[in-house]
């Protein structure tokens, strides 16, 4: 069993009216696989988090690419709907349910994706 504690911290002083200055922590229990991994994506989708093989996890996707056209998708599927689109450098890191495959699609290129999962 592991304990990851992701913090997230967002501030400002000239995106709303008021400085924004706010923090969240959590403690999260990893207790099944972890995989860290780095993925070369391309134009053609792709499934690289199959439900078959993890149950709910915490993921952590990152774009590696410095490039702007090198736009990665994130869907449900290798047919369904974006659900996530990280530009180069963005990040996104989130609970899955592990119920659909998750799949990439690059806007351009083949950038590199990192990839971290915490099964719960």
């Amino acid at each position: 069993m592991a304990t990851i504690t992701p913090t997230l911290t967002l501030s400002s002083t000239d995106a709303t009216s008021d400085t924004l200055s706010l923090t969240l922590t959590d403690s999260l229990t990893s207790t099944g696989a972890v995989l860290s991994t780095t993925v070369e994506t391309s134009t053609t989708a792709a499934v690289f988090l199959a439900a078959a093989d993890y149950g709910k996890s915490y993921v952590m996707l990152k774009n590696m690419s410095s490039t702007a056209s090198e736009r990665i998708d994130i869907r449900a599927t290798t047919g369904g709907t974006d659900i996530l689109q990280l530009a180069a450098g963005e990040f996104a890191f989130f609970p899955w349910a592990g119920s659909h495959d998750l799949a990439f699609d690059a806007a351009d290129g083949t950038p590199a994706m990192e990839v971290l999962l915490f099964e719960a």
